[in-house]
Formats: C-alpha cells, sequence, structure tokens
C-alpha cells in the first residue's frame, strides 16, 4: 500500500450478513436494495453485483446518473430510480424503472412508451406525511385512476415513505401506513393492483413488521448501522491508512493551524495521510480519535485539507508506516461512523457519504 494513501476496506461478508438481517426481519420479503449515493459511500457497481449475486429484487438510485453508472458497469438487474423525473429519454435507453408523483410526468411517459411501442413498467409514490415528492395522500386514489388509463404504462409499484420510523413514537408513521394501506385497499376497489407495495425502509424493516407490505426498502442497515443498531447488523466499510511522518516536539509546541492545540509535554506527534477533502469532517479537530497498535490516539490540532495530526506519546511501537484506523476495528476497539456522527453532529449516513473519492475502495 502507498503510504501516502487511505484506504476505505469493503467487507463483502458483512453486507451479506447484513442482507440476511433484512430477511431474518421481514420474513424473505422482496428486497429493493437501496445503493444510492454510490451505495451510501462503498461503491455502488461492486455492491450491486454482490447484492444481486445474493437474490435481491431491484436495485434502488436517486438518479439517473447513478443508474447509467450501473448499466454501463455490466449491471443488468432491474432499477428503480427514485426522483428524477425529466430524463425520460435515459428510462427508456437503460431500460430503468421510473418513480412516478404527478401526472404530467406519467403522461410524458406514456407518449413516449407509445412511441417506441414498449410496456414501461412505474412506480407511484404517494406523499403520507414526508412532504417531500408524491401524489397528495387525499387525491391519489383519482389520481392513480387516470393514470391507469394511460396507454403503454404498467402499474408495477406503489410506494411511500415513512417521516420518522426511527423514533420510538410511532403515533404518525402509523398514521403514515394506515393511509397507505386505506389506499391500497381503495384501488384494489376499483381493479388496480401493484406486484410490488412498498413503504419500509431499514427503521421500519428492524421496528415495524406491519409495514413490511411485500417489499422492503433497506438502505442504511444494509452497510451496518439503524435506527437501534440491530445487534446483527455489521459495519461494511472501514477506513485505514499508515504514519506518514512522525515528529517528537517539546513541551509549548503548537499544532496545526490557528494553534488550537499546544503540547504540554514532550510528545511525539503522527501525521496521517487523510483530511477533510477525503470527508474526515473538520469538527473532529482536537476532538476525534483513531486506532493504532490496539489503542486510542486522539486526534491534536486542526484537521487539514490532506492531513491530521494525532498524539501517539503513550503508544509504544510506533513507527513510519503503522497501520491507523480511522473508521474501524483494531484489537479490541472499535470506531464507528455513529461514535463520528456524534462528534460531529450529524448522522451515519453522512460520514459515510461523505467519504472522499481519492479513498480507494478495496474489496475484501
Amino acid at each position: 500500500m502507498d503510504v501516502q494513501k487511505a484506504f476505505a476496506e469493503i467487507n463483502l461478508n458483512a453486507l451479506s450478513n447484513n442482507l440476511n438481517v433484512v430477511r431474518e426481519k421481514t420474513g424473505n420479503k422482496r428486497i429493493i436494495a437501496v445503493i444510492k449515493a454510490n451505495a451510501y459511500g462503498h461503491g455502488s457497481v461492486s455492491v450491486a453485483g454482490h447484492l444481486i449475486k445474493k437474490g435481491v429484487s431491484k436495485l434502488g438510485v436517486a438518479y439517473t446518473n447513478e443508474a447509467i453508472t450501473l448499466r454501463e458497469a455490466g449491471i443488468t438487474a432491474p432499477i428503480l430510480v427514485f426522483f428524477d423525473r425529466d430524463n425520460i429519454d435515459t428510462c427508456f435507453k437503460y431500460n430503468l424503472t421510473p418513480t412516478v408523483f404527478d401526472l404530467d410526468t406519467a403522461k410524458r411517459l406514456s407518449s413516449k412508451a407509445y412511441r417506441l411501442k414498449q410496456q414501461l413498467p412505474v412506480h407511484i409514490k404517494v406523499d403520507t406525511g414526508m412532504g417531500r415528492f408524491g401524489l397528495n395522500i387525499d387525491k391519489a386514489p383519482a389520481e392513480i385512476m387516470k393514470i391507469s388509463s394511460l396507454k403503454n404504462i404498467k402499474l408495477e409499484g406503489l410506494m411511500s415513505h415513512f417521516s420518522e420510523a426511527d423514533l420510538q413514537d410511532k403515533e404518525f408513521v402509523n398514521l403514515q401506513l394506515k393511509n397507505f394501506k386505506s389506499l391500497v385497499k381503495t384501488l384494489k376497489q376499483n381493479k388496480i393492483h401493484f406486484e410490488f407495495l412498498h413503504m419500509a425502509n431499514s427503521a421500519a424493516v428492524l421496528t415495524m413488521p406491519d409495514a413490511h407490505l411485500n417489499t422492503v426498502r433497506p438502505g442504511i442497515m444494509l452497510y451496518g448501522y439503524g435506527c437501534c443498531e440491530s445487534e446483527k447488523l455489521r459495519p461494511v466499510m472501514s477506513i485505514k491508512s499508515r504514519i506518514a511522518f512522525l515528529k517528537n516536539v517539546p513541551a509549548g509546541t503548537p499544532i496545526s493551524y490557528s494553534r488550537t492545540f499546544v503540547t504540554k509535554r514532550k510528545s511525539t506527534i503522527a501525521a496521517i495521510p487523510v483530511g477533510y477533502a477525503d470527508g474526515y469532517n473538520r469538527k473532529l479537530s482536537n476532538q476525534g480519535e483513531v486506532l493504532i497498535n490496539g489503542k486510542r490516539a486522539p486526534v491534536v490540532g486542526r484537521v487539514c485539507m490532506d492531513t491530521t495530526m494525532v498524539d501517539v506519546t503513550d503508544i509504544p511501537d510506533v513507527n513510519y508506516k503503522t497501520e491507523v484506523v480511522i473508521m474501524g476495528r483494531q484489537g479490541r476497539e472499535q470506531i464507528t461512523a455513529d461514535d463520528i456522527a456524534n462528534i460531529t453532529g450529524t448522522i451515519p449516513y453522512e460520514v459515510l457519504t461523505s467519504i472522499g473519492q481519492r479513498i480507494k475502495r478495496i474489496y475484501r
């Protein structure tokens, strides 16, 4: 390994384990595996290929450009595009399943499908309380009936999204689920049926069995994290590097920009070749830790664009090229995306998706 680089180690066995947790929780319901945002930073092409081999029903991405990346890499599995309503030609060119959340888009898709003499499967999204994309739940029956009458459109799926399934108080999400089920019942009475019914994100997979319907849509839990931190979930990504430089300094030595840290004793400072340009948040300055020789080494001074300094004075047998674990396990110690999120005031989703492209992904 080039000592000037950090890398992300992606554990495909952990990914398989987490997929099995989804199946255990849902009784083997069909799975739409969410791999948007480069599979939450893990690398969409490799993750998609592995999940397809393990039997997921579909892949879910945010926008068509993410789907194009998968198609051009040879991924042929069904891909559901969640948000992109403008790139209609792309859906046909790359055999993608669009999510429809307004009548106008449905009409444009129908017109294109009719001209191409193709039958286009779509998933209809309804807004049950997220306040984002989707047909208004009150108007949805009438709108969906209009969409069902359009030529060359196949109503394959009906979906919605929970706004707070990760909270212990389930009053609002239960109302969302109730309204969704009521809509399904109304549509059935009007002879409109869907092959895929899905609302359950990771939090709902873990805590809301009634929301599993016939298909689930896990994202973050595939990568080892969840609202209730299921003991069976295993983080898939580790970030590792090596010490790039060691310096012995006397007491009173300022470290990094703005002199926010000054040594109080004779110290050994290690420079690690990872910084905020790589997704290592600047808020970890004087707050974060890394693992070296199975021990915790505190971040000292400001995190730089390309470099972070840590105090290794109390860690024996440290030298140039000693391994550093920035996120992951070493010996009995572990640093998770949750740990980093707690320090930086965010959520593990942001920690994972912020890992930059300079960090090479290596699959084990």
